[in-house]
């Protein structure tokens, strides 16, 4: 059955029969056998209204790879394929019910976003994140450069639906091509990763080598005299749990970077909470979520010590 043709008078023709609509305000409707299901269709036509207006997304490109590398494939795109559902929830978390009605079992309601509201905490929360990329940058560290390119990739998320709100254009102070052109000028970098649980080595040297890569950054053998030292320390600690069989285990993965004479420059930590058999069996569950982690906390091995 057609909603309008049961629905509220209000209902088909909001724009009209709330004023505010037509320019203060961004508005959707929403029904539903549910006041719940009315509310979550009119949230989902608001981010279909962005993602009809903004063609297509911003993706951070880059043609630099680190020739000679094993991991020659590794590139910066892979720092950037992250969810950006968290930006997207905050962009409709300003909605208010401006209407609601109940009629024949069925639910109706209408929300509004208000544009300059909205408008400026998107800009709020564009400026944070610029303000942060400005203090990473000024470290001087390569490891701060995923990051800033994460923290860009948000803004130009931002940016798009800020445009579309207040007809007002934003230019952050760091820009992709300026992350970039740092990046291009790195010396190239020869770590060793140290000794860790032999189970989970490869999968560890993997990551470290996909992560590291697009840095600049070759992860070497002691023979070929490496300049810094990367030290993974992965532990598990039980934890009390009901149910027989199984075991509540935290994992740990702790990352120092040291230099020649074994001073730490920086370090690093990920802690992810498994229920499993055995503590190898947590470990493997537990590692994808610690690699997130540590991508995104890379910044914590910044020192300026490193770029001399």
């Amino acid at each position: 059955m057609n909603a309008y043709a049961i629905a509220p008078a209000w209902y088909s023709d909001y724009v009209s029969n709330f004023p505010g609509c037509a320019k203060e305000s961004l508005c959707t409707v929403g029904e539903g056998e549910t006041l719940n299901e009315a509310l979550t269709g009119a949230r989902s036509e608001v981010s279909k209204y962005f993602q009809n207006k903004i063609k297509s997304k911003t993706i951070i490109s880059n043609s630099t790879e680190q020739k000679g590398s094993i991991a020659s494939n590794a590139s910066i795109d892979e720092w950037t394929q992250k969810s950006i559902g968290e930006e997207s929830n905050e962009v409709i978390t300003g909605l208010e019910i401006k209407k609601q009605e109940q009629m024949n079992d069925h639910f109706y309601v209408l929300l509004s976003l208000d544009r300059n509201k909205t408008a400026k905490l998107l800009k709020d929360k564009m400026e944070i994140l610029d303000g942060e990329n400005i203090q990473l940058l000024n470290l001087n560290s390569r490891f701060t450069y995923p990051k800033i390119l994460n923290n860009w990739t948000n803004i130009e998320f931002l940016k798009e639906r800020y445009l579309l709100l207040s007809q007002i254009d934003y230019y952050p102070r760091v820009t992709k091509d300026l992350v970039l052109d740092k990046i291009s000028k790195l010396k190239v970098l020869k770590i060793l990763i140290g000794v860790t649980n032999v189970k989970v080595s490869n999968r560890l040297n993997n990551f470290l080598l996909d992560t590291l890569a697009p840095l600049k950054i070759n992860i070497v053998s002691k023979k070929q005299k490496p300049q810094y030292i990367l030290n993974p320390i992965l532990t598990t600690e039980e934890q009390y749990f009901k149910v027989d069989g199984f075991k509540k285990i935290n994992v740990q993965l702790k990352l120092e970077l040291v230099n020649k004479s074994n001073i730490v420059l920086g370090k690093t930590s990920a802690l992810s909470e498994q229920v499993a058999r055995t503590s190898g069996q947590a470990i493997e569950k537990a590692l994808p979520e610690i690699f997130e982690t540590v991508r995104d906390n890379l910044s914590q091995l910044s020192n300026s010590k490193l770029e001399e």
